[in-house]
């Protein structure tokens, strides 16, 4: 997906590690408190900088 791209670019910036196959990502992270504020910070990127809308349905 072209839009995301710069997702995958952002996410490489940060050094995070993660695995994306079109519009689903994983991002590994090493605590569930990482996890929390990483998901937050990629959503705000998401919605902010690509104007994107994440779907609540499918989050974790």
């Amino acid at each position: 997906n072209i839009v995301l791209d710069e997702l995958d670019k952002e996410l490489e910036k940060r050094g995070h590690q993660f695995v994306r196959y079109a519009d689903d990502c994983n991002i590994y992270v090493k605590s569930k408190r990482a996890g929390e504020r990483t998901m937050a910070s990629v959503q705000r990127f998401i919605e902010r900088k690509l104007r994107l809308k994440v779907n609540e349905k499918s989050r974790p």
